[in-house]
């Protein structure tokens, strides 16, 4: 697993962030504090 932080300016950011993590094989989640989300959903985001 592999950590690192990342944060969004803007919903544009998000939309970005959605098309090229939904790029990837293998699943990615967010977290943040104790929520974590699928960050290949725009929804969950």
């Amino acid at each position: 697993m592999v950590r690192f932080p990342i944060r969004f300016q803007s919903i544009s950011d998000v939309k970005d962030f959605v098309q090229i993590v939904n790029s990837y094989p293998y699943d990615v989640d967010l977290s943040s504090g104790r929520y974590v989300v699928d960050a290949k959903s725009i929804m969950g985001i």
